[in-house]
């Protein structure tokens, strides 16, 4: 009969952690797009990136590598064992929108997925805040279709729009087709 009781709490909170979980995303989450995505930037090779060592230009794709050496690496840190900058862009000229970044890629070689982030990195007075979401490129041999969105809101602090890559192993990255698109938010309902 314990073992029962302690079950249906568990699920019963369980349950009640989904709906707020749930519920945070409705409100904090990126909001619907409101009409249909417009390219505002594509970034091709002929772009330079942010960060300079380990990329490689192959066809038209940037080849990204990290190799974990072992030197000195905490097992339990939180930090990626590469952070690589690809593009940084200047915030739109709205008041709110979401945002979309677009590309193709394939991963090898790594033990981990390797995240592609985009979002907004904001110089404030109390110092850097960084707004992100991400996917992670699992391996594979084929280059797949991803999409990661974000919600930008103008501020006082200028915002710069940025994506970037993190491996959380040794591992190659490739990616190409990267584009920026925009659309108005759809609004939020206040339920």
């Amino acid at each position: 009969m314990f073992d029962e009781l302690l079950n249906n709490l568990k699920e019963f909170i369980s349950s009640k952690v989904q709906e707020v979980g749930h519920e945070l995303e409705k409100r904090f989450g990126v909001p619907e797009p409101a009409e249909p995505f417009v390219l505002i930037r594509q970034f091709t090779p002929a772009d330079s990136t942010i960060t300079k060592g380990g990329i490689a230009i192959v066809g038209e794709s940037w080849q990204i590598e990290a190799y974990d050496d072992n030197a000195q690496r905490l097992i339990t840190s939180t930090e990626p064992l590469r952070n690589v900058i690809l593009f940084e862009v200047a915030e739109p000229n709205v008041i709110e929108c979401v945002l979309a970044c677009r590309f193709k890629a394939k991963a090898i070689n790594t033990e981990k997925p390797i995240n592609v982030s985009f979002g907004t990195r904001r110089q404030g007075q109390w110092g850097t805040i960084t707004t992100f979401r991400q996917t992670g490129v699992s391996p594979t041999e084929e280059f797949k279709s991803y999409e990661v969105r974000a919600h930008f809101r103008k501020e006082t602090d200028s915002a710069k729009i940025q994506i970037s890559v993190q491996f959380e192993s040794s591992g190659i990255l490739f990616i190409r087709g990267i584009e920026l698109l925009q659309a108005s938010a759809k609004p939020r309902s206040q339920s």
